[in-house]
């Protein structure tokens, strides 16, 4: 097992929780365990040498209530007292026996029930001896028997009262003992708790806080690179780091999407050096024919023509030489890249010029164009003839797409782009049919096509186009409702001189 630093922190933390739950348990039991012994005590050893402590107080008072009776020459007030306070012994011990809970304590209260009962006996015969007249017997009876008995009743209660006195001073020093158990066992929990709580804290202080504050630190040092000048790093260094590392992904995601481009695009590069070439010189070798061609197809129509039906059939000639100019063009451009010719220009001046040139066949066709440009919008640094081409393709697509009636929107907006260059961006949606999503990602390579009759350079020449730019061409969203294709350009800055 690694100890890795959240194996660390993970034990520290068990351990102190452990700790707690453990002194919490020992002081709960403790307390418990205190609190069943006071109520033992309360319930059952207090009671009884309360009862204990009131027989005594009955065997003596009997006792005096027959001195009394003696001394006072036969008052019988006294035999009246002592016929009311008769009870109060046996009340006592039926308490002391409800109270008892020990056969030791029973064993005494059976031996003063019957001590208690020879006493009763000789108090009644002293009674009688007095009243029959014979007073010195009655004294000595008094003096010598009743007084051995009260004194072993006495002795009795006594004995019942120091046992249950040994009991509440047994359970006393149980709870002592408890308590200092309970006290002892708390304080090493706490001890622990602390010393465990200062390894945790030190892990946290030195091995988090200040390594998440040396990162702070470094990514103030490179926020400019990953986090825009209007997103200061917060106070806070835990949001602080994740803001850096949000950022920091964004830029690495950037990055790998540039990187994966660049190795299409070197890969395309590669694998097409030779067809390049190759067309390049087909298609120039064919352009001087079809030239020929098309002169010699003029001045034919100009000789035989006039019928309707020859009049169509010459155009339809003509427009698959128009065709194939196109096809020689698009393999020509594809060869041979133009140098661009970028001055300052605006892009919506390029789309009026495009649709312009596109307006009169998108109207025999019956498709609706949706102009929506934002007021304001900055200059761009580009080659207008290029851009009017890669828009010329695009609407294009769009066109073929809604074939027979649709709807193109056009719109122009400024906006920022994630490394904070700020850029004009175009955007052509159709309400076509869309572009399958097996296909999407193929888009853009080089004699790729979706149409029968297209050679699948297109959108390859226009996104090389719009690279040469500085800019993006993507593929925004492409569903059974149409299509939509963002074109960024970056806008014209204004070097300070």
């Amino acid at each position: 097992m690694r100890w890795t630093l959240a194996n660390r922190m993970s034990i520290g933390v068990v351990g102190v929780i452990g700790l707690a739950v453990v002194s919490s348990t020992t002081a709960f039991l403790g307390l418990w365990h205190v609190n069943e012994l006071m109520d033992l005590t309360l319930e059952e050893y207090l009671p009884s040498v309360r009862a204990a402590e009131e027989l005594e107080i009955a065997v003596l008072e009997q006792r005096g209530f027959v001195s009394s009776y003696l001394l006072d020459r036969g008052n019988r007030h006294w035999l009246e007292e002592l016929e009311k306070r008769r009870g109060s012994f046996q009340e006592g011990l039926n308490v002391a026996r409800a109270v008892s809970s020990t056969r030791e304590e029973h064993a005494i209260l059976d031996r003063l029930e019957t001590v208690f009962g020879q006493y009763a006996a000789t108090r009644e015969e002293v009674v009688a001896l007095f009243d029959r007249g014979e007073v010195e017997a009655a004294e000595k009876l008094l003096i010598h028997r009743m007084t051995e008995l009260f004194g072993q009743a006495y002795n009795l209660c006594e004995e019942f009262i120091a046992i249950n006195i040994r009991y509440v001073d047994t359970a006393a020093a149980d709870a002592r003992r408890q308590a200092r158990t309970v006290t002892t066992t708390v304080a090493c929990c706490a001890l622990l708790t602390v010393v465990l709580g200062s390894v945790v804290l030190w892990l946290f202080i030195y091995r988090i806080v200040f390594p998440v504050r040396a990162l702070v630190a470094d990514a103030q040092g490179f926020s400019a690179d990953v986090v825009r000048e209007t997103e200061p790093l917060p106070v806070d260094e835990f949001r602080a780091v994740g803001m850096y590392l949000r950022g920091l992904m964004s830029d690495v995601e950037n990055r790998q999407m540039s990187l994966d481009l660049s190795r299409r695009q070197l890969s395309d590069a590669n694998k097409l050096a030779s067809v390049g070439k190759l067309a390049a010189s087909v298609a120039h070798e064919i352009r001087n024919p079809l030239t020929a061609i098309r002169m010699w197809l003029f001045a034919i129509q100009k000789e035989v023509g006039g019928e309707e039906s020859v009049d169509r059939k010459f155009k339809v000639v003509s427009e698959e030489l128009t065709r194939l100019e196109r096809i020689v063009r698009d393999f020509l451009d594809f060869a041979r890249p133009p140098q661009l010719q970028r001055v300052s220009c605006s892009i919506s001046e390029i789309l009026d010029t495009t649709l312009e040139l596109l307006r009169p066949r998108l109207a025999d066709e019956r498709i609706e164009v949706v102009r929506c440009d934002e007021p304001g919008l900055p200059r761009v640094n580009a080659d207008a003839e290029q851009l009017k081409q890669v828009l010329l393709n695009l609407i294009g697509n769009a066109r073929d797409a809604v074939a027979g009636g649709g709807r193109i929107h056009l719109s122009a907006s400024s906006e920022t782009e994630p490394d904070g260059r700020k850029t004009v961006t175009v955007r052509i949606s159709d309400t076509g049919t869309g572009i399958r999503p097996d296909v999407q990602a193929r888009i853009f390579e080089p004699f790729f096509s979706t149409k029968e009759r297209g050679t699948g350079l297109g959108l390859c020449i226009a996104a090389r186009i719009v690279a040469g730019h500085e800019g993006r061409l993507v593929l925004e969203s492409s569903s059974e409702r149409g299509t939509t294709f963002a074109l960024h350009v970056p806008a014209f800055q204004v070097t300070p001189t």
